[in-house]
């Protein structure tokens, strides 16, 4: 007859609960399948299955089930897991953060408009930069290079090993690349409406009864809308620079690589 001791069933059980943690993070952290498009039981579910698929294949440290090092061991595997989708959150902030500031660029600013994601009111141009990105992170089959990724992070960064504080001050510096690669995208546009301002100052100067400013904003809005027009065709590889760039940084910085 089968005996199951009741000590190995709960070692058993907590080997599974600490993956599920991270993996869970993991989800509640990344973007589109973390917002509330997604309700919390079909994302808790998900981490239950995908839990129990990886669980087997990865090394668990010796430990007892019910201590204080446990709770320990169950922080580190949240922080872990956040930190992973957060940081593929700052990719799709760079999009929505270009979108705002051509906005405000065109003179848009003032057009909002509602995000069913994450429940806040947005820039409709900052919207529709966040929901290209998503579209083209799932077309591109970006979430399941973060699920290897996720895979892989139990292989560099082993249950029980700990979080670095190094790797807050590297979170700190990525904030800085996502404002970078924002004024990027917008810099022609900025440049661009400023030396259309400059000439209508220039006009205005020269005509003083000619009204050139209420018929330089509808131009200006026209060439914005113009200038996302023709950005468009070039979304797609400016989102897949970025997501290389992300993907090196998390290979140069943190060492996470894929198949090994």
């Amino acid at each position: 007859m089968l005996e199951l001791d009741p000590n190995q069933l709960m070692e058993l059980a907590f080997s599974f609960l600490l993956p599920f943690f991270r993996i869970g993070a993991f989800l509640m952290a990344l973007p589109l399948i973390g917002s509330n498009l997604v309700s919390v039981p079909v994302r808790l579910a998900f981490a239950f299955i995908f839990s129990i698929i990886i669980t087997p294949v990865i090394g668990v440290p010796e430990y007892e089930a019910i201590s204080p090092s446990m709770i320990v061991l169950i922080v580190e595997q949240l922080i872990v897991g956040i930190v992973l989708g957060f940081v593929i959150t700052i990719l799709f902030q760079v999009f929505s953060l270009a979108g705002q500031l051509a906005a405000m660029k065109a003179g848009l600013g003032f057009a909002m408009s509602n995000d069913p994601a994450n429940g806040i009111s947005v820039a409709t141009l900052g919207q529709y930069y966040l929901s290209m990105a998503g579209l083209a992170f799932i077309g591109t089959n970006g979430h399941h290079v973060m699920f290897e990724y996720l895979v892989e992070s139990f292989t560099y960064w082993p249950i029980g090993s700990g979080f670095e504080s190094q790797k807050y001050y590297d979170l700190v510096n990525l904030g800085s690349w996502l404002f970078e690669k924002a004024l990027l995208m917008v810099l022609p546009l900025a440049i661009a409406v400023l030396i259309m301002n400059l000439s209508f100052g220039i006009v205005a100067k020269a005509s003083p009864q000619l009204n050139i400013f209420a018929l330089g904003f509808p131009v200006i809005m026209l060439f914005s809308m113009f200038f996302f027009w023709v950005m468009l065709g070039e979304f797609l590889s400016i989102y897949k620079l970025f997501f290389m760039e992300i993907m090196t940084w998390l290979q140069s910085t943190w060492g996470l690589r894929l198949n090994g």
